[in-house]
């Protein structure tokens, strides 16, 4: 199990360096989205390492990847947001032009800033604290501690799942949801596929799983909504009748968003949580 797991670190790490190099080489947005899900999968170790030596400094150890994920993450947003308006433009047969120009300049703006923050850093200003620490601890964890870590945040997502029975819509924590499920599907790459155990844990995830897409859709909405919000508070909605456009496409966004939610909760509320 340490070797898999060891293997797997090296080959995020080997993804990792090889995407970023290509990003500043010449900006492919397949390298991006390729460095992008390496960084994922990188965090998703070191948050299984937190558990295998709860004194690991987890942000200290991931560094500056967790700022060059947010930064790279704005750009994807941007453009998925252009992408969705699009969609909408078609819904409610209108265009958004003042909008669509909004989203694209911030594209335009966080490639910039991306790309700056790019020049200033090498791939091992991001690497050097994990190769330090994550190797080491991976092979003195033997078999069962990497079982019991991961099956620890199994329960802490099924906690978070509980939670929100409890709750009324909650944005939160949905978005822990989200990220948690892609961290602990990622670490069951990990196993193999003959261990008993490992069927055991796959199915605990069967259900949400299937969640998945609805919860990407979900998050997009949700950053729609912010981002609209964001471009109306700096307008002046009285100066011209073209801002009676927008109170339809939110309420647009807002009743998907909530739709989703409800489809999202239904599904996972039907979910038992005991490991």
């Amino acid at each position: 199990m340490q070797q898999r797991l060891l293997a797997y670190y090296n080959d995020q790490m080997d993804a990792f360096r090889e995407n970023f190099i290509k990003v500043r080489e010449d900006f492919g947005f397949n390298a991006i989205h390729d460095m992008r899900v390496a960084i994922k999968r990188l965090r998703a170790v070191i948050i299984l390492a937190k558990k295998l030596d709860p004194n690991l400094k987890g942000k200290r150890a991931e560094g500056d990847l967790r700022r060059l994920f947010r930064l790279s993450g704005r750009m994807r947003d941007a453009q998925v947001q252009q992408a969705l308006l699009k969609e909408y433009e078609t819904v409610l047969n209108v265009g958004f032009g003042e909008y669509a120009a909004y989203l694209l300049k911030l594209e335009q703006r966080s490639i910039q800033k991306f790309k700056a923050y790019l020049q200033l850093h090498s791939a091992t200003d991001f690497t050097a604290d994990l190769e330090l620490t994550l190797p080491a601890l991976i092979l003195k964890s033997d078999k069962e501690l990497i079982k019991s870590a991961t099956s620890s945040l199994i329960e802490q997502l099924f906690q978070r799942v509980d939670d929100l029975k409890a709750e009324q819509e909650s944005d939160e924590s949905l978005h822990e949801i989200r990220r948690q499920l892609k961290q602990i599907s990622y670490l069951l790459s990990v196993f193999d596929t003959e261990d008993p155990d490992f069927s055991e844990l796959k199915k605990k995830l069967k259900m949400l799983e299937k969640a998945n897409h609805l919860l990407g859709r979900w998050h997009d909405h949700a950053v729609a909504e912010e981002y609209l919000c964001r471009f109306l508070k700096n307008k002046d909605t009285g100066d011209s009748g073209i801002y009676n456009l927008y109170p339809p496409l939110m309420e647009e966004i807002l009743t998907k968003k909530h739709f989703l939610y409800l489809k999202i909760t239904k599904m996972i509320k039907k979910l038992d949580g005991n490991i």
